[in-house]
């Protein structure tokens, strides 16, 4: 194939990818199935802790962290990370998104709703809480 005609048909791919997900959020389609199935099952009940009601502030240091504004701090792993991805995120309700290319992974803060939206996206593979860093107790020589 000609280099014009791949360009035109990827431009066709991506405008497509692009606007189906846009679409899908404002039409209220519903989720795929599986979509569940790629977050977290800690980070799913903290969500549902925080939709019923839970104090947020009770998630505030530990394995699975929430601000005051109830919303949960996560990694979402994608396929690659790229800025279509990254601003389809963000539309599908991923804040303060900051994208780590070589690890495939975009961490952000979400609200427990926005959870099965940013899962039902076809390049998330899963979501999970950060792998936070803990100091080490120093040992007496």
């Amino acid at each position: 194939m000609s280099r014009k005609l791949n360009l035109f048909l990827l431009s066709l791919l991506a405008m497509g990818l692009v606007f189906g997900c846009t679409d899908a959020r404002r039409q209220g389609d519903s989720v795929p199935a599986n979509a569940a199935a790629k977050i977290s099952p800690q980070l799913m009940a903290v969500a549902q802790q925080l939709e019923a009601g839970a104090d947020p502030l009770q998630f505030a240091h530990g394995s699975i962290r929430a601000d005051a504004q109830g919303r949960i701090q996560v990694y979402v792993h994608v396929t690659q990370v790229t800025d279509d991805e990254v601003e389809s995120l963000t539309a599908n309700g991923l804040e303060q998104a900051l994208p780590s290319p070589a690890l495939h992974i975009v961490q952000g803060w979400a609200r427990p709703q926005a959870l099965n939206a940013l899962a039902g996206l076809p390049f998330v593979t899963r979501i999970t809480p950060p792998a936070y860093g803990y100091p080490q107790a120093k040992t007496e020589p």
